[in-house]
């Protein structure tokens, strides 16, 4: 049996709610194996460094990186994240303001890399 994630509990955002789904890891880990699992998680760190360091000056390619951002995180169980990229590109379609979306979904990613680089290092 391969052993389980790092966590049996996420990490929380500030705001009480899971950084990412352990159920989600642990199925994925059980599919692909540890290596392949962290490896999946550390592209995901380099997929949010990014694509949310970017200027708002152009909605377009922001609207695309966060639904790309969005897609990733959310198949690999980072649900918060996954929710405020899906914020950031709903603002970006309707022309809305993007500093609040923004800085949630950077506070989000923020602790998705914290999260994934504990993970690694205790890999």
């Amino acid at each position: 049996m391969p052993d389980q994630p790092h966590e049996k509990v996420p990490p929380q955002t500030g705001e009480e709610r899971p950084i990412y789904d352990v159920g989600t890891l642990a199925e994925l880990e059980g599919m692909f194996g540890r290596s392949h699992l962290l490896d999946l998680l550390s592209r995901l760190k380099t997929e949010i460094s990014t694509r949310l360091n970017g200027s708002t000056a152009d909605r377009v390619a922001l609207g695309h990186d966060a639904h790309t951002l969005l897609s990733v995180s959310g198949s690999l169980g980072f649900v918060d994240l996954s929710r405020r990229c899906s914020e950031i590109e709903m603002a970006c379609l309707r022309g809305e303001d993007l500093a609040a979306p923004l800085h949630a979904a950077r506070a989000a990613a923020a602790g998705a890399i914290r999260a994934i680089s504990e993970m690694e290092a205790g890999a």
